[in-house]
């Protein structure tokens, strides 16, 4: 099966799996997070890709430290490689970690996702 591999970026001193996704023709850095179940970017990148993220459907999502904040999710086309899925993305303003999330709703079921920290790499396979 094809795939494609993407090399760990440093974010703080630290080699994390931050990769390229493009959407609407614009290359956004998402944190490829097997434990998240969204994906979610920080509300300011929606105005690079042209979208009014306050119209999205609203839902309160827990995030790590046990507390809720309100995302906004949009079903929107993201490419990873040469590959396009389709996927609910949501956008916050209160995404408080430094970096958008690659969650596994809509991504990770479509692919095979393999971390190799040792290497410090991440490859995504079309299932």
């Amino acid at each position: 099966m094809p795939s494609v591999e993407f090399q760990y970026a440093v974010h703080k001193g630290f080699a994390l799996p931050i990769i390229p996704v493009g959407i609407k023709d614009h290359r956004l850095w998402a944190f490829a997070d097997s434990g998240a179940t969204f994906s979610i970017f920080n509300a300011a990148e929606a105005p690079r890709i042209d979208l009014d993220w306050k119209k999205g459907r609203l839902q309160m999502v827990v995030v790590g430290d046990g507390s809720f904040i309100p995302v906004r999710f949009h079903d929107l086309t993201i490419q990873i490689g040469d590959w396009q899925v389709v996927a609910p993305i949501g956008f916050s303003d209160r995404l408080g970690v430094g970096f958008n999330l690659l969650g596994r709703t809509g991504v990770f079921d479509q692919f095979q996702v393999c971390f190799n920290d040792r290497s410090r790499r991440v490859s995504f396979t079309r299932l």
